[in-house]
C-alpha cells in the first residue's frame, strides 16, 4: 500500500467528520475529535475555508461545510443515491424486511459503508452506520468484492492483510478461496457475527458506474432472523440490483462492475 500524505488525509477525514457531525464545530471540537494537533487543525480548516469548502462563522467560532463541498460528489449521487434509485430502495428494502440495508466499497484492508438504512434491530447500535469498517477477509461484503480480483492481487492482498491480524483472525488461501467459490456459485455471500455480536449479513453485487470501484449491498439482521428468512431477504436484494441495473442502464454514461 503506498504511503499516506498525511494532509491529504486529515483534509478528508475533517469533511468526513462533519458528515457524522451534520453541524458546525469549533477548532477545538474538530481537533479534539480526530486527534490531531490544533495547530495544523487550524491550518487546514483555513485552506478549505479559502478555497470555499468551508465556512467559518466569526461569532460562534465555528466552521461547517458549504455548498460547494456538497457538490463534489454530486454527478456519482445523481446515479447512486438520487430519490428513485439505490438509496430509495434500501428504505423499500428495510419497509419490506425490517433488516439494515447497507451499502459497502473497500477501502484498504477493510470494507467501509458508505450507505446505511438501519432497521428495528441496529437503531442504538452506533456501529452500523456510513463509514463503519469491516474485515475485508473475513466478511461476507468483503467475500464479494474480492471475488472480483484477479488471482495475484487477491493472494498478495491476502497476505499483507494477515501479517497484520493476530493469529485467530488470520484466513488461510484455502478457505478464501473456498468462500469466494461458494460466493460464485450461489451468487450471494454470508456471514454471522463477524464484528457485530449476534447479527448476521447476506450480501450481492451492486453495479457501480463507470470510474467508480465496486459495490457490495447487503441487509444485515439478528442471526435468528437471517436463518429463518434467508430466502426472503435474497430475493429482496435480487430485486433490487436488478433495479439498480436498469437505472444505471439509462444513464448517459456507462456502468461498470
Amino acid at each position: 500500500m503506498a504511503p499516506k500524505v498525511k494532509s491529504a488525509q486529515r483534509t478528508i477525514e475533517i469533511l468526513e467528520y462533519f458528515a457524522r457531525r451534520k453541524a458546525p464545530a469549533t477548532l477545538s471540537e474538530i481537533a479534539g475529535k480526530l486527534g490531531y494537533p490544533p495547530s495544523s487543525t487550524l491550518a487546514l480548516l483555513r485552506t478549505l475555508s479559502e478555497m470555499g469548502y468551508l465556512d467559518y462563522a466569526h461569532a460562534e467560532r465555528t466552521f461547517v461545510p458549504t455548498v460547494k463541498a456538497a457538490l463534489l460528489g454530486i454527478w456519482v449521487n445523481d446515479a447512486l443515491m438520487s430519490d428513485g434509485t439505490i438509496a430509495r430502495l434500501m428504505y423499500d428494502m428495510r419497509e419490506q424486511t425490517g433488516g439494515t440495508p447497507t451499502l459497502g466499497i473497500q477501502s484498504g484492508h477493510y470494507v467501509q459503508y458508505i450507505h446505511v438504512v438501519r432497521g428495528k434491530d441496529a437503531l442504538h447500535r452506533p456501529d452500523v452506520a456510513p463509514g463503519a469498517l469491516r474485515p475485508l477477509l473475513r466478511s461476507a461484503m468483503g467475500t464479494v468484492l474480492l471475488s472480483l480480483k484477479p488471482p495475484s492481487e487477491l493472494w498478495a492482498l491476502a497476505g499483507r492483510i494477515n501479517a497484520q491480524e493476530p493469529p485467530e483472525h488470520r484466513m488461510s488461501m484455502a478457505e478464501l478461496g473456498r468462500r469466494i467459490r461458494e460466493y460464485r456459485e450461489q451468487g450471494y455471500a454470508y456471514s454471522e457475527g463477524v464484528s457485530t455480536p449476534g447479527a448476521g449479513i447476506i450480501t450481492v453485487l451492486l453495479a457501480a458506474p463507470a470510474h467508480q470501484p465496486p459495490m457490495a449491498l447487503g441487509i444485515g439482521a439478528s442471526i435468528a432472523t437471517l436463518r429463518a428468512r434467508k430466502l426472503e431477504f435474497l430475493q429482496a436484494l435480487q430485486r433490487v440490483v436488478e433495479l439498480h441495473r436498469k437505472h444505471m442502464e439509462a444513464l448517459p454514461y456507462k456502468f461498470g462492475h
